[in-house]
């Protein structure tokens, strides 16, 4: 079965079908290369099978849902532009209205109807935060070409990594940089050279508008903790992207940065039951049970040893 609404959207009816909990796990596995018959092997060659395990991946529960979430997200933020309507337009007519004032809160054309949601992904180090993302996005097109009835690149996610300094200059730049490189435009060209702060990112909303990005990804959020000049006004404009441009965000960082989105980011549109995702360690329960008998086959030793 399909959702009417998704359907009818071709933004949404591009993206691959929503999975159930059974096809989604089998999508995000990643089983490492194995034979029993490799236990066998000398040493100098089993050391080098080993390795496999860290080009693996074992989904778990908290990866499930973070897929689970991520789908929910890109889907709802299309719902309120979508091509076939006059929303996306009113959307790219209210950009042009910024840009011309060159102030993101500047009056404009239409009243749009805003989806777009957030949620954060904070968790200690090395928990597989980025792995995790990125098997997540490893389960959809970055880019779609439509042709009709109409011609645009659709940006289905993009990721960037906050600035380390908490530019909010450097992250237009790094948003041009990435739109360049993945469809060979020049908009690093184009906007981001003898242009204001404020016109660079009046253009940045507008491209993300014009590309229909579906979720915007901000990778080591934890950068902007500490910095004395700039770090409010970049969570500030994270916050517009969402609440006034309708774009999704998920800022992903360590539990260091739980302050400073507490206090900035709180105020972006979420989705009931999204809410934000805080990944510790794992501990020995249930779950950890079932990951250890999974990658208990993984094994060269000689002989293998029981759990």
């Amino acid at each position: 079965p399909t959702l009417a609404e998704y359907t009818a959207n071709p933004f949404i009816a591009r993206l691959p079908a929503l999975q159930d909990q059974k096809s989604l796990y089998r999508a995000l596995l990643q089983a490492p290369l194995f034979d029993s018959k490799e236990r066998d092997y000398p040493a100098h060659l089993r050391k080098h099978c080993i390795v496999r395990l860290a080009n693996g991946f074992l989904p778990q529960p908290r990866q499930l849902d973070l897929a689970d979430r991520f789908g929910l997200l890109l889907r709802q933020g299309y719902l309120g532009r979508d091509p076939s309507t006059t929303a996306y337009l009113h959307h790219l007519h209210n950009g042009l209205d910024r840009i011309q004032a060159g102030d993101l809160d500047a009056p404009v054309s239409h009243a749009v109807q805003n989806t777009a949601s957030s949620f954060a992904l904070l968790g200690c180090p090395g928990v597989g935060k980025t792995r995790g993302m990125n098997r997540v996005l490893a389960q959809y097109p970055q880019t779609i070409l439509h042709e009709t009835p109409f011609s645009l690149v659709q940006l289905v996610w993009l990721r960037l990594e906050a600035p380390a300094l908490g530019s909010l200059k450097q992250l237009c730049i790094d948003f041009f940089d990435a739109i360049d490189r993945l469809i060979g435009s020049d908009y690093v060209k184009r906007y981001a050279t003898g242009v204001t702060v404020e016109r660079m990112m009046s253009h940045m909303a507008h491209v993300a508008q014009l590309h229909a990005l579906g979720v915007l990804i901000i990778d080591e959020i934890q950068h902007l903790k500490g910095v004395k000049v700039g770090p409010d006004a970049l969570l500030k404009f994270m916050v517009k992207l969402v609440n006034t441009i309708g774009v999704p965000v998920i800022p992903i960082g360590t539990l260091g940065a739980l302050e400073i989105l507490q206090a900035s980011f709180s105020q972006a549109r979420r989705a009931s039951g999204l809410g934000s995702l805080h990944w510790d360690r794992m501990t020995p329960d249930a779950t950890w049970e079932r990951f250890l008998a999974q990658l208990w086959n993984y094994q060269w030793t000689n002989p293998a040893t029981e759990l």
